[in-house]
This record gives structure tokens, C-alpha cells and sequence, in this order.
């Protein structure tokens, strides 16, 4: 009797399982399960979109920060370097009081004009070791705030100081505090009451006063010292949202000289 191996090697079927169970089952995603796959997906680079959508945003907005504090930093810097040489002269010896010497000339470039409440400063200093009477074109400098840009004055015209297509100035404050130290104890006579006070230096508002916060020597002479406060707020022309704010203060380094000896 003949037995068919390949019966014989044919696996058993455990009881109660049909024929059909033997079909191999469906594999692969159901319509369902591929659109909530899909679903997931979305959202996921959806957010991902959306960080770093933020991201750059942020890493914009920081960058414009920066230029617009470079910005105002620079030329805050410069406008309180060239004020620092206001009242430059190259001949002081001029206004030194010899006993038989002609009486002491006033330094021509003394004065500094704050106007426009505080949107324009106009002052003086010699060049090229020319000095004259008067201060010429060339040696008149100034600054000021016009249309949304600070100017500066050379050589009698202004010229934009900063770019109108990145920065947009909205204030431009500038004053200048006076401080008066007499001179009075240096002259061979001393002051007699009702003398009048030495003529006051245009300071554009800002007042002036002795050292010890007292009001200036009511006659003789006087040294004033002007210190120079900067107030600049600006935005960045693309985003208004990005704004900032420098204050900056500045002490002249040449004093002026008022009043005289009775």
C-alpha cells in the first residue's frame, strides 16, 4: 500500500478552522487609515512650517534691532565728536589780559546756537590754524533734524547724516546745560553791588549756574562750562514695530568766557 508523501507532509489543521481560513489575509492600509496618516502628516509640517516661519521672523526682527541701534549709536557718536570741538581756537592767546597789552579779544567761536527747541545746533571752530574775526563758511558746522533725518551743515549746505531708506528719526532733542564758575577774585578790583551780571551764553534753554548750584557771579568775569545732552528716538523704515531710544551726554572741551573786570 502507497502512501502519498506529500499528504503525509501537508501541516495539520487544528479542528474547527475551515478550508477559507487557509487564504493568506489582506495586506496594506485601509482607505481610513491612509487618510489619517496623511491627516497627521499635515499637521506635523504644518507645524513645522509655522516654527520656522517664527523663527525667521524673529531672527529678522532681531537683525533690524541691531541696525537700528548701530545706527543710532554711530551717529549719536558723531554728532558729539564734532560738538566736542565747538569753540576750538587756535589762538588763545589772544584772550589772555596783559597789563600793557591791548585789551583781551573774544573768542570768535565761542557761541553755540541750540534752536527750533532743540531740533537744530548750530557752532563754530577754527580750522587750518586760519582763525579771523569771524568764523567763515567753512568753519560753521551744525546739525538738524528735518523730515525724518538728522542733516549736517558743511560748508554751508546740509547733507543727509542718516539713510532715509533704513532709519526713520521720530525725535531729536538737543540741549545744553551751562555751568558758571566766577572769576571774580582774579580782578585788581572787586564787584560793587547793582554791577550787572556777565552776558549769558546762548545755551538753546538750558540754564545757567555755579558749581555749587548757585546762580551765576552777579558781576565780573566767568568760565562757563556747557555740557550737551542728545536725546535721538528712531525706527526702522520696514518695521515700525522695531523702535529705539538713545540718550547720550557730551561735555564741550572748550570753556567759555563771560563778563569782564569792573
Amino acid at each position: 500500500m502507497s502512501v502519498d508523501r506529500r499528504r503525509l507532509l501537508r501541516p495539520l489543521m487544528p479542528r474547527g478552522v475551515s478550508r477559507h481560513a487557509r487564504r493568506p489575509l489582506p495586506r496594506g492600509f485601509t482607505l481610513v487609515e491612509l487618510l489619517v496618516g496623511l491627516a497627521i502628516s499635515l499637521m506635523l509640517m504644518a507645524g513645522a512650517f509655522a516654527m520656522a516661519g517664527l523663527q525667521v521672523g524673529t531672527h529678522h526682527r532681531l537683525l533690524l534691532e541691531l541696525q537700528v541701534q548701530q545706527e543710532l549709536r554711530a551717529t549719536a557718536e558723531l554728532v558729539l565728536r564734532d560738538l566736542r570741538r565747538a569753540a576750538s581756537w587756535d589762538r588763545p592767546q589772544d584772550a589772555l589780559w596783559q597789563a600793557d597789552g591791548p585789551a583781551p579779544v573774544r573768542n570768535p567761536y565761542a557761541d553755540i546756537e541750540v534752536g527750533d527747541a532743540g531740533k537744530r545746533v548750530t557752532y563754530s571752530f577754527a580750522r587750518d590754524g586760519s582763525s579771523s574775526d569771524g568764523a567763515t563758511v567753512r568753519e560753521v558746522a551744525g546739525f538738524r533734524w528735518s523730515d525724518g533725518r538728522i542733516d549736517q551743515l558743511v560748508a554751508g549746505r546740509y547733507q543727509p547724516l542718516t539713510d532715509p531708506a533704513v532709519l526713520r528719526v521720530r525725535a531729536f532733542d538737543l540741549r545744553v546745560e551751562s555751568q558758571a564758575r566766577s572769576l571774580s577774585d582774579a580782578c585788581a578790583r572787586a564787584c560793587t553791588p547793582g554791577t550787572s551780571p556777565p552776558t549769558p551764553l546762548p545755551d538753546g534753554g538750558g540754564g545757567s549756574s555755579s558749581s555749587d548750584g548757585s546762580s551765576a557771579a552777579a558781576c565780573g568775569p566767568a568760565i562757563v562750562a556747557r555740557l550737551v545732552e542728545l536725546v535721538i528716538d528712531a525706527e526702522a523704515v520696514h518695521d515700525r514695530r522695531v523702535s529705539q531710544q538713545l540718550t547720550a551726554l557730551s561735555l564741550v572741551r572748550n570753556d567759555a568766557l563771560t563778563g569782564g573786570c569792573p
